[in-house]
Order: structure tokens, then C-alpha cells, then sequence
């Protein structure tokens, strides 16, 4: 892990956006797809302090999938 975080406002604002696209399109696979991609960046150049929103989502749509398939009671 890098000694101090150098993503940019712009690299995170890009990020937040689409993981405000992922989550509104309903898809667990795509949420979870977009919060790898973004932890993986987060690992190469640090992790900014709003980075567990990331990781907040990939559980909520693990979940998700876990929760819809068949034989499952919650």
C-alpha cells in the first residue's frame, strides 16, 4: 500500500459516479464489479476516508445475490 494517498478529486469524483450508476442500475453483478475496480485503484494510490462506501456496497450486493438464490430463506 502506497505511504500516502494521491487520488485525485477527479479520479474520485469519477468513481463515485459510477458506483452511483452500478447502484442505480439494480444489477448486484455490475455493483460488484465497479467496487473491486475501485477498491483494486484504492490499493495502488490509497484509500480516501469515504473508501468503506465502496466496500459498504460490493457487501450489500453480495448479499443481495446470496438473498435471490433459490433454496434460500432469510
Amino acid at each position: 500500500m502506497p505511504s500516502e494517498y494521491t487520488l485525485t478529486q477527479a479520479e474520485l469524483t469519477k468513481l463515485r459516479a459510477a458506483l452511483t450508476r452500478a447502484k442505480n442500475s439494480k444489477d448486484p453483478q455490475k455493483v460488484i464489479r465497479t467496487c473491486n475496480a475501485a477498491l483494486a485503484r484504492f490499493e495502488q494510490v490509497g484509500y480516501p476516508d469515504c473508501w468503506s462506501n465502496w466496500q459498504r456496497a460490493k457487501d450489500d450486493a453480495e448479499f443481495e445475490l446470496q438473498r435471490s438464490r433459490p433454496g434460500r430463506f432469510f
